[in-house]
This record gives C-alpha cells, sequence and structure tokens, in this order.
C-alpha cells in the first residue's frame, strides 16, 4: 500500500520545512488520506460494474451496479477536489511547479477521459433506475452490457494510468520551466467537455435492438 500511496502525489523532499505548522501539516495528511482513499473505492467500484454488468441482470444486481455508480461519483468527485487542493496548496510544491510539468496535464488528461467516459455508463444506470422505479424496466441486452463493459474497461485503464503519473511527475521527469499551462489545461478542457457531450448523446440516442419477430412454424 505504502509505494502505490507514494505514487499518487507525493510531496516535495522538503515538504516538512514548507508544512511546519501543525496546520498545514494536517491538512496536508487529510488532504493525502482523501486522495488515496478516493482512488481505492474508484478501482473498487469500478470492479464491482464489471463484475456485475450483463445481459438480463437480477433487480439485486440493477441495484448494486446502481450503488457501485452512485459511490464512484461521490468518489470521483472527492479525487478531484483533494488532487486540486493538493496541486495549489501552499504546503505542496505549488501550482506554480505542476503548471510548467507536462506530466501534469497528461495525468489531468487521463482523468479527464475517465469522467467523460463514465458519463455512458452513469447515463444507462440513471436511466435504468427510474424505469425501474417505474415498473417498466426492460432485460438489458447483450448489446448494450457489451458496450457499457467495454466503457468500464476503458475507465479502468485511465484510472491505472494515475500512479504512474503521479509518480513520474513528482520526480520532476519532463519538466519544462516554459511550458505554458494553457495547453495543458486546454486539452483537457476539451476532452471532458468533447467526448462528455459524445458519450452523454450516445447514451441519450441509445436504441434497444428490436426483438426478432417469432418464426411460425408450418404444421
Amino acid at each position: 500500500v505504502a509505494p502505490l500511496a507514494v505514487a499518487l502525489l507525493p510531496l516535495e523532499a522538503n515538504a516538512a520545512d514548507t508544512s511546519s505548522s501543525g496546520g498545514g501539516q494536517l491538512a496536508s495528511a487529510f488532504a493525502a488520506y482523501g486522495h488515496y482513499l478516493s482512488l481505492f473505492v474508484i478501482v473498487g467500484c469500478l470492479v464491482t460494474e464489471r463484475l456485475t454488468v450483463k445481459a438480463n441482470m437480477s433487480d439485486e444486481e440493477e441495484d448494486r451496479l446502481a450503488i457501485a455508480d452512485t459511490t464512484l461519483g461521490l468518489s470521483g468527485a472527492l479525487l478531484a477536489y483533494t488532487g486540486y487542493i493538493r496541486a495549489t496548496a501552499d504546503w505542496g510544491k505549488g501550482f506554480h511547479y505542476y503548471a510548467h510539468e507536462p506530466i501534469f496535464w497528461l495525468k489531468t488528461f487521463f482523468v479527464a477521459i475517465f469522467g467523460a467516459v463514465s458519463f455512458f455508463p452513469t447515463t444507462k444506470i440513471i436511466q435504468r433506475s427510474v424505469a425501474k422505479r417505474n415498473g417498466n424496466l426492460v432485460p438489458m441486452s447483450e448489446e448494450l452490457a457489451a458496450r457499457m463493459t467495454s466503457l468500464i474497461n476503458a475507465e479502468l485503464l485511465m484510472v491505472g494510468s494515475i500512479p504512474l503519473t503521479a509518480s513520474l511527475m513528482a520526480r520532476g521527469v519532463g519538466y519544462m520551466p516554459n511550458f505554458p499551462w494553457q495547453v495543458g489545461a486546454g486539452a483537457t478542457v476539451a476532452a471532458l467537455g468533447g467526448l462528455g457531450f459524445k458519450y452523454v448523446k450516445e447514451a441519450l440516442d441509445w436504441k434497444e435492438p428490436a426483438a426478432a419477430p417469432a418464426t411460425k412454424v408450418d404444421e
């Protein structure tokens, strides 16, 4: 656990000096804890969704999927918030450092893709939860289950990239003092907005395949 925690977003070598005050140390500890915990919970939720999604799920499986996705969303918000705090707080490296670290922006780009991809499963899960509450839920098709499975796999891949990019950026790999942070920020926003719109639209426009007509048997 410790090596993974260190890989997520390590503090600089002289963090003890920059956070010598008790308040700074306490804030740093809680922010780090929230960051690590949220990532672990996200992985657990994604694995749960990956193992649950299938055609013709039972009511219990539908409920489990909805709970996992809700927890995933809350954990994702916590990950983003604590990541922002750690990247901009005085007791860390500071935004001036991360702003000129291309790998930091690569990490945020991967996180944006993760968030955008999650819009499709989340939209479909919300739709199915509403339909279940209204009593008109139809069984999930093989096609929808396969699509959601492929996107959950992509989410796991993006989440798996976070420790690697965090480890590299914390060690100054690729650091460029003159790197324009607007480029990284623009790419991140474009990925989240563009892909997010694409996947939400795909989910809303999704049509389940029509059932094959019954074949008449001649007597």
